[in-house]
């Protein structure tokens, strides 16, 4: 029994112009347009890091060279946007990530690109959510109220923190909705 040939197993891939045969029923369709997509990518950058970690990194121990760090990470962000603007141009199917990784590496690469990407928008929505619940946290304690600690951070982040209790009910109802 010979092993799995070219075009068989995890490895295989399709030429582009194949990717989305089939029924139109089962076709993807692109749906986000460039200002939807824009959206998106501005709104995981500036809300994770802008908004939530940048008075923390800045007060912290990386003081003024917070301002380098937030340049080094634009410079990534841009080098990632280029890539996906030119895999966009080469392989202009729907599908993002997975497609580009299917059609270039195979199937497998594909499928690990696809959850990878799954997993880095949902750690965006908990990162966000955390950076609200801190505001939060502070709101409350401004309005002179003072909640337990148990539920104002994860464990390691303060005396007696158990659990985010505001960013864990945030982040259930963002995927509710």
């Amino acid at each position: 029994m010979a092993g799995p040939r070219m075009g068989q197993g995890v490895l295989r891939r399709k030429p582009i112009e194949q990717i989305e045969e089939g029924d139109a029923s089962e076709r993807l369709t692109g749906t986000l347009a460039l200002w939807q997509l824009t959206a998106i990518g501005v709104g995981g950058i500036i809300g994770a890091g802008i908004f939530t970690l940048a008075g923390t990194v800045a007060n912290g121990t990386a003081g003024p060279a917070v301002l380098i760090s937030f340049l080094i990470a634009g410079v990534a962000s841009a080098a990632a946007a280029f890539s996906y603007a030119e895999f966009a141009g080469m392989i202009p199917k729907a599908g993002s990530a997975y497609t580009y990784g299917y059609a270039v590496l195979g199937e497998l690469a594909g499928w690990f690109i696809g959850w990878d990407l799954l997993l880095e928008y949902t750690a965006i929505v908990a990162v966000v959510a955390i950076g609200i619940s801190g505001y939060f946290n502070f709101l409350i304690e401004d309005m002179g109220a003072e909640l337990p600690n148990w539920m104002l951070g994860a464990p390691g982040t303060g005396d007696g923190h158990r659990v985010d209790l505001f960013a864990a009910v945030l982040c259930l109802f963002v995927a509710y909705c």
